[in-house]
């Protein structure tokens, strides 16, 4: 158990790391909040540290998956006494953001979409990122929910769109430089975070020498809406 999971450092796993910089990693998953068995469930603490470095107050994740954002902000709540209003919601739970609004506005937006088909979430189900095989039809409704949720925005609010890019075949594709390619789209791009990867299915695999580098990171883009 690391202290941020004891009670005595509960408190201060809620407060803002001041040592964030664009480059973050957390090799060991803070268990405070969702669940780590979850298929692509990441550490809460980058959201965190973006809650409050932008004093957000209204906050939204239409990807919610196994809760993390919805127990961080719980946790800001009850231990920092942040009075921070949120709505998440997720697929599995009935809510589809390919043809469903955000109940905005908000003036934060977190979103942490598949990568591509990688890990399949809702096998068959055609609503689901994951399970759109051709990349075309992938990126075309990633930009919808991306739309989405730059339009629930208020005007100076931020969105953070967690996102990897893809090696299949030996064949790259960024991720991150489609969702880049909407800026106009959504306001001013204020920041690029390399999220180093960890404990992920992959990890388990041996791959033998490769031409190209293994992928080990992932790109939170923050984009301000004008």
């Amino acid at each position: 158990m690391t202290a941020l999971q004891t009670m005595d450092g509960r408190d201060a796993a809620y407060r803002e790391e001041n040592s964030l910089t664009s480059v973050v990693s957390y090799p060991q998953r803070c268990s405070l909040w969702g669940d780590g068995r979850y298929p692509g469930n990441c550490d809460g603490r980058l959201f965190k540290n973006l809650v409050l470095r932008y004093g957000a107050k209204v906050v939204a994740d239409p990807m919610m998956g196994s809760g993390t954002t919805r127990d961080v902000v719980e946790g800001l709540n009850r231990h920092l006494g942040s009075d921070i209003t949120f709505w998440g919601n997720d697929l599995r739970h009935g809510f589809n953001l390919l043809n469903e609004d955000l109940p905005g506005p908000f003036d934060f937006v977190w979103l942490h979409p598949p990568y591509w088909n990688i890990v399949r979430y809702n096998e068959g189900n055609p609503a689901d990122l994951s399970n759109l095989d051709d990349y075309a039809k992938f990126r075309a409704a990633l930009e919808v929910c991306v739309l989405r949720c730059a339009c629930a925005l208020i005007t100076g609010g931020r969105l953070a769109v967690l996102i990897g890019d893809v090696r299949r075949r030996g064949q790259y594709t960024s991720i991150m430089r489609d969702v880049l390619a909407l800026e106009e789209h959504i306001g001013e791009l204020r920041s690029v975070v390399i999220k180093a990867q960890h404990n992920c299915r992959s990890d388990r695999k041996s791959y033998g020498k490769m031409e190209d580098l293994p992928i080990k990171h992932e790109y939170c883009l923050i984009f301000k809406k004008r």
